[in-house]
């Protein structure tokens, strides 16, 4: 794949995420974290259900291949959009982002750095700094505003 659509799919994919954290927020309010995880799982479920049948791509038999953690993603899943509901219904659309997004940045790094899931990314210096930086933004953004929601 061409870094052009490798890029537009990452930013497509942020978009989505950014409106899905507004739309889960609502949800929060209104109906609390447990139903509007349950809508979001439940509306995605059917979608790719029908896409999966209906285009293809359906390769169950090559499950076995696949290490035992990997199938804690649909958990994690969860505790993705738990998180960004309560975040962002708690603290506004911009400020729950940040925070989601610089926690993953640093595990990201964390996870590069230990070689968990593949090739080893050293915390070199360069990258140290931007670790901090990342930190200090999301303290800035993230930290001490009176007029977040409560």
């Amino acid at each position: 794949m061409s870094m052009f659509w490798v890029v537009l799919v990452g930013v497509v994919g942020g978009l989505a995420g950014a409106l899905q954290g507004q739309f889960l927020g609502l949800m929060e309010d209104k109906v609390g974290t447990l139903a509007s995880t349950f809508i979001t799982y439940g509306v995605g479920g059917v979608v790719i259900t029908v896409l999966m049948f209906t285009v293809g791509g359906a390769r169950f038999s090559d499950f076995r291949g696949i290490p035992w953690w990997a199938f804690t993603a649909g958990l994690m899943g969860l505790v993705i959009v738990s998180s960004i509901g309560v975040t962002v219904a708690n603290l506004s659309l911009g400020a729950g982002l940040t925070l989601f997004t610089a926690a993953s940045l640093v595990i990201g790094a964390i996870v590069d750095n230990f070689g968990w899931f593949g090739e080893i990314r050293d915390l070199d210096p360069r990258r140290l700094v931007g670790i901090a930086v990342v930190i200090v933004g999301t303290w800035l953004v993230v930290g001490g505003d009176s007029t977040t929601a409560s």
